[in-house]
C-alpha cells in the first residue's frame, strides 16, 4: 500500500457514520453536488443517514428503496498536517485510509498527497 501525507486537516461532520451490512435497504436520497456518486442515504433498520457510494446501492425502485451490494463504513477520520497514512481504496474522490495507530477512514483526497519514496 501506497503512503501518503495530509497536507490539510480534515474534521468529520459526521461523529456517527452510519453502518451498512451487504442486503441492508436504505431510502436512496439526494446526490452530493461537491462530491458527484455520494448518495445521502438512510438506513431503514437504524434510521441513521449518510453519504453512501452509489457503486455499492442497487438502483432504487419505486419507494427510492435501494439494496445495499457490499459491507460499508462512513466513518470519516479526523486528520491534521503531517499525519502519514496508507491509503487502501479510492473512490469518488475520496481514500480509505489507515494511520501507523490503527485508525481507519475516509478523507477527501484534497488532504491528501502522495508520500515521497
Amino acid at each position: 500500500m501506497k503512503q501518503y501525507k495530509v497536507i490539510h486537516p480534515h474534521h468529520s461532520n459526521y461523529p456517527d457514520p452510519i453502518v451498512l451490512a451487504k442486503g441492508d435497504i436504505v431510502h436512496y436520497g439526494e446526490e452530493d453536488t461537491e462530491f458527484p456518486n455520494w448518495i445521502f442515504c438512510e438506513a431503514m433498520h437504524s434510521k441513521k443517514r449518510g453519504w453512501v457510494p452509489k457503486q455499492i446501492l442497487s438502483t432504487p425502485n419505486e419507494k427510492q428503496q435501494s439494496e445495499v451490494q457490499e459491507d460499508y463504513s462512513a466513518l470519516e477520520l479526523n486528520v491534521i498536517p503531517g499525519t502519514i497514512v496508507q491509503k487502501e481504496s479510492e473512490l469518488n474522490e475520496w481514500s480509505f485510509v489507515h494511520t501507523t495507530e490503527g485508525e481507519k477512514g475516509w478523507v477527501p483526497n484534497k488532504v491528501i498527497t502522495p508520500l515521497e519514496q
